[in-house]
């Protein structure tokens, strides 16, 4: 157990950040504590003996100090210090989570050679407030090639690598640090541009009706790919009927069409592209959206 004791303006021990907020909220200080630990919080200087403790409002214990034991999300909120003659002593805002765990890093590159994109998670979910820092450099020069990792998107959780060296002999490393309250810690993760190709999805997917029991199949590449003239994709066209369990796949074809023949008149198909890199770098992309067409009876 990790019993913690605040006394005064500013209490920092394991597991519980305290910080003095009386600019904000004369009176009012904000305690963070990690889940599971034990907090012993004095009423003012800790000599006042007829006082009272309230949890949102509600009396909790007359005593000049409050005890939390265990501490869980539920004791989460206000508590309020009173003299018996209900006037407001003090104000603690109380606030649960944990100190942030490694992060776990997943790195992939829809817009090859331009950009690679990088996410993480935390487990558990830290719940308060956490900054992250993310930065990347190459594997042998940790100085002169540090670079910021540029927010990508709306989650704090995700950015952008710019300018990465293509056909690298050795890997860049991304570097997430992530800070709340409670603690900080860094992982640092090796990432090869090659290995992490994953184009997104085949876009504009048509599909048109032919005699002789035909489908002509065209789409387009994913708008991501920067340059699809100097960096082929190639893609794989997967369509069933019924079930997808009765799926077939066809391919690669770098072109961005071919004719599915030999069809049942009457059975509606189900048709998805995938792309991939040509030189066979990475993974293939998720499937496209299906789309459905009916082979003709006449």
């Amino acid at each position: 157990m990790c019993l913690i004791y605040v006394f005064g303006a500013l209490a920092i021990t394991s597991g519980v950040f305290s910080q003095d907020t009386t600019t904000l909220l004369p009176e009012t200080r904000d305690l963070f504590v990690a889940v599971g630990s034990s907090v012993k919080i004095p009423c003012s200087d800790g000599e006042e003996k007829g006082v009272e403790w309230r949890f949102n409002s509600s009396v909790l214990v007359s005593s000049p100090v409050l005890f939390i034991q265990n501490s869980s999300l539920k004791d989460q909120g206000i508590y309020t210090c009173h003299q018996l003659n209900g006037d407001l002593i003090q104000t603690v805002s109380l606030h649960l989570g944990y100190p942030p765990s490694p992060p776990d890093v997943h790195c992939w590159s829809p817009s090859y050679p331009k950009r690679a994109i990088c996410s993480w998670t935390l487990t558990p979910d830290p719940i308060l407030p956490t900054h992250y820092i993310a930065t990347y450099r190459s594997f042998s020069d940790p100085l002169s090639s540090t670079r910021q990792c540029q927010k990508w998107g709306e989650q704090d959780r995700q950015c952008a690598l710019e300018q990465l060296e293509i056909f690298a002999s050795e890997p860049a490393l991304i570097n997430i640090t992530a800070v709340n309250a409670l603690g900080s810690t860094t992982r640092i993760w090796p990432i090869s541009f090659e290995q992490i190709v994953k184009p997104d999805p085949p876009v504009n997917v048509s599909v048109m009706v032919m005699p002789g029991r035909k489908l002509s199949v065209q789409w387009g590449p994913p708008p991501t790919w920067p340059d699809p003239v100097n960096f082929l994709l190639k893609y794989t066209v997967k369509f069933h009927w019924g079930k997808p369990e009765t799926a077939r796949t066809l391919g690669p074809y770098e072109s961005n069409k071919m004719v599915l023949s030999g069809l049942v008149a009457g059975r509606t198909y189900y048709i998805q592209i995938s792309a991939k890199d040509s030189l066979d770098d990475g993974q293939s992309s998720d499937w496209s959206e299906p789309i459905s067409a009916t082979v003709s009876i006449n």
